[in-house]
């Protein structure tokens, strides 16, 4: 009997145990159905983000907020289910909280068909979407989303939020005490070991747009050490070759620099803070690095370096990418990217959509950077077995 009783608990000690929470915070992106860049043309592409409270019976409920530049912003309510066995999620906006438009865009209410998965330490929830117009509950369109865990709001944590210490299958860092909410201009960050992360106007959600843009996927990871080698890249917008130090002249190439000592890290990286937005672990030896605006092109201008090498300077992000490649190796399998505001463009911060193509993946990072704080990424190269 004791057996029995012991075997039964363990099992539902397990079942517990693999049931995946989905408490927090995601944040990434919706686009039409046609994708984000088709032979040089954007699609509409919006800001998402949602806070999601699970309930015990496997139900969802939180807030979203969509956003894009200056031309929308919404705020709005959500309920739906979170299917356990599945790990599928059904998420149906269900009220404006907050509205704010520049154009003439019509306040929608979208219903969310979204798959988890979770590959190493990243969480990614993505799928499809379909609206109707608040108005006339006519057929605001369809596309599909991305969303990643993070641990921080670009706006105010929700009251659900700031009550748990520590949310499900966050990493181990010192837990930051939650802001107070404000309706509005939150201007208290958080305070953490991490870096800080200024915070936008509070909004709300339909299918619109805020008045600031903000950095989008910053999912903090343990400290990558840093390597010693420095690298050489190609751009197709203002790609340069530019000795950090007098001794090292090289000619431009794909390959990563060989230099046995390390390179100097350059001014800009020393007075400015270097905010880790993601790793990625690649198995492919060429890794092909593309660089967009992201969202409206307002002249935001960066410079670009790869291991304290600076390969870009001054590129404009624009609709058509700055382009460079990256070669892997054994030896050198550890490649960091700081991307670094030159402007703030005509709509601050300055933002940039990174593309990162490894064979046949492809990996979409977020990058916001000011005159304060830098964007790096990371890129580990892991060879196939």
């Amino acid at each position: 009997m004791r057996l029995v009783f012991t075997l039964s608990a363990f099992l539902m000690l397990s079942l517990c145990s693999s049931a995946q929470k989905i408490t927090g915070i995601w944040r990434g992106y919706f686009s039409s159905s046609n994708g984000l860049y088709r032979e040089g043309i954007q699609e509409e592409m919006y800001k998402y983000e949602i806070q999601i409270d699970q309930q015990p019976n496997n139900g969802i409920k939180g807030v979203t907020y969509s956003y894009k530049s200056t031309v929308f912003y919404g705020k709005a309510s959500f309920q739906g289910i979170y299917n356990v066995k599945s790990k599928t999620i059904i998420l149906k906006e269900n009220s404006l909280i907050d509205l704010k438009i520049g154009d003439k865009s019509e306040p929608c209410l979208m219903t969310c068909y979204l798959d988890y998965s979770k590959m190493g330490k990243l969480e990614v929830l993505q799928g499809t979407f379909i609206s109707i117009n608040i108005k006339d509950k006519g057929d605001c369109g369809n596309g599909k989303i991305y969303l990643e865990r993070v641990p921080d709001s670009d706006f105010e944590k929700e009251a659900f939020l700031t009550k748990k210490n520590s949310s499900p299958n966050k990493p181990p860092y010192n837990k930051s005490v939650a802001p107070s909410l404000k309706s509005t201009n939150p201007k208290t960050a958080e305070k953490s070991t991490k870096p800080t992360v200024s915070k936008p106007s509070t909004n709300s959600k339909g299918i619109v747009i805020p008045n600031k843009k903000q950095p989008l996927a910053t999912p903090n990871k343990p400290s990558i050490p840093l390597t010693k080698e420095s690298s050489k890249e190609q751009s197709n917008a203002n790609v340069e070759e530019l000795p950090i130090q007098p001794y090292i002249k090289r000619e431009h190439e794909e390959t990563q620099g060989r230099e046995k000592r390390a390179t100097p890290v350059p001014k800009v990286l020393q007075e400015r803070e270097n905010k880790l937005v993601k790793t990625i672990v690649v198995d492919e030896e060429n890794i092909q690095v593309d660089l967009f605006d992201n969202g409206t092109i307002d002249n935001d201008t960066i410079s670009v370096f790869h291991n304290n090498k600076q390969i870009i300077r001054h590129g404009r992000l624009a609709f058509n990418p700055i382009s460079f490649k990256i070669k892997c190796s054994p030896n050198e399998n550890i490649h960091e990217l700081v991307i670094v505001a030159e402007n703030l463009g005509e709509i601050p911060p300055n933002t940039a959509l990174m593309v990162i193509t490894a064979g046949k993946k492809r990996y979409e990072v977020f990058l916001t950077s000011n005159e304060s704080r830098n964007a790096k990424v990371v890129i580990e190269f892991i060879p196939k077995n």
